[in-house]
């Protein structure tokens, strides 16, 4: 194997490492399911290795952007792919990484279900603003949007889920 390809392949291996817990927990919240996560986060290191390996000219500017694209759109098409947007019920445990007490777990689930209720483009940017760590900038980025309308469905998706919580609460 050529020197090169295993310097961009262990560069891309610590990116990967570095983003881990922000990467996992995204994708749980995106897909509710911790081995669904998994094997999402490895689809998109093997298809980030590959496309590297083969091409050697392609460069990339911010790598935990690149990176949580990839994983965006390849969860877009798992659930795609499952026909539907899969909720999570009422009764189920999530097994979601660095969940430390059954409350947070309570409230990780409510959210979830509330991310379901919201049309999709506004859950995704609170995903990907809230669970993957990301600043409204780097949400713009990664989802190829101007940064006011990463705004703009930030506030309108929040504003959606407070009404929600009102709702559930009286």
């Amino acid at each position: 194997m050529n020197t090169e390809n295993d310097i961009k392949m262990k560069e891309i291996a610590e990116h990967f490492q570095q983003e881990q817990p922000h990467l996992m927990r995204y994708a749980c919240y995106r897909l509710g399911d911790t081995d669904d996560a998994k094997d999402a986060l490895q689809d998109a290191f093997l298809k980030i290795s590959s496309k590297f390996s083969d091409e050697k000219s392609v460069e990339v500017r911010d790598w935990r952007n690149y990176i949580f694209r990839v994983l965006s759109n390849l969860c877009s098409s798992r659930l795609t792919a499952l026909g539907k947007l899969r909720t999570i019920p009422l009764d189920a445990r999530l097994d979601i990484a660095d969940l430390t007490t059954e409350n947070d777990e309570s409230d990780y689930q409510r959210i979830a279900r509330l991310l379901v209720e919201i049309p999709e483009e506004q859950a995704e940017v609170i995903r990907l603003r809230i669970y993957g760590n990301n600043s409204f900038a780097d949400v713009a980025e990664i989802l190829s949007l101007p940064l006011p309308t990463v705004k703009s469905r930030f506030l309108y998706g929040l504003e959606k889920i407070r009404k929600a919580m009102k709702q559930t609460n009286h």
